[in-house]
């Protein structure tokens, strides 16, 4: 006698548990980066977060050389994790440590995480290089001093700083509450002022996922922002930037464009 098995006795098939594994240093400040990666990335790709403690939440040079003290610690909690990346999510400590700074602390989170490591502030030179920019329009939520620190990191990269805007926000916590509207005026502020090729957004700390398409379209240009970078440029080392999404981002037109 046949005996047919039904649909509900076959074998169920599962989806695949593995993935790229991405980790990621912040500030415990930073309710932002973590959740724009996230809203990002495709399935495959995951996001571990270890948050870099601070006891200083002031925008200063002194409060940022903090975060690079305690970001080595932060990545080693990452060590058992297997990660192929590891990012340092945090783009105004590197300023304040310059190219070779940035370099060495890159260098310091991979090897206590025990997998390759990146910056934010390194993903935004490149990803500004991918697109051709030379001259830039810089915007950044920080005090002016801090802001500075932007400029001279880019300047120092061979990029010229056209002009420069901040809001003045002066302690961390304050960053995530900034509206998608103050973003938006920044940035148009910023490009408002003589000729660039690209607008540079610094601050992993502030959503721009949300506004990154209206500002594109209200200026003509490619706007890179901290965190647009940070994704792009963990995509690219990974060999994975047909992944790459951020909101409304024209990034990958932009590139196309000046290939």
């Amino acid at each position: 006698m046949l005996v047919r098995m039904s649909t509900s006795d076959a074998a169920p098939v599962f989806a695949s548990t593995d993935s790229t594994r991405i980790g990621l240093l912040v500030p415990s400040s930073n309710g932002v980066m973590e959740v724009e990666f996230y809203r990002s990335l495709p399935n495959d790709i995951t996001v571990h977060t270890s948050h870099i403690p601070r006891s200083n939440q002031a925008i200063t040079p002194d409060a940022m050389q903090q975060t690079t003290d305690n970001a080595i610690g932060a990545a080693a909690a990452l060590d058992q994790a297997e990660l192929d990346l590891v990012v340092h999510g945090h783009t105004a400590s590197s300023y304040v440590g310059g190219i070779e700074g940035d370099i060495e602390l890159a260098r310091n989170i991979g090897e206590a995480a025990r997998a390759p490591g990146m910056t934010a502030a390194e993903a935004a030179v490149r990803c500004l290089r991918s697109v051709g920019a030379r001259r830039l329009w810089l915007a950044a939520p920080y005090p002016r001093a801090t802001t500075e620190t932007a400029a001279e990191f880019m300047t120092a990269h061979g990029f010229e700083v056209v002009s420069l805007e901040c809001i003045g926000v002066d302690h961390a916590t304050k960053l995530k509450r900034i509206r998608l509207e103050e973003s938006y005026d920044l940035g148009v502020r910023a490009a408002a002022k003589g000729g660039a090729d690209a607008l540079f957004f610094s601050g992993t700390g502030v959503h721009t996922l949300g506004v990154i398409g209206a500002l594109e379209r209200a200026i003509g240009k490619p706007v890179v922002t901290a965190n647009l970078a940070a994704l792009w440029g963990a995509l690219d080392r990974l060999g994975r930037t047909d992944a790459f999404r951020f909101g409304e981002s024209r990034l990958t037109e932009w590139q196309r464009g000046r290939a």
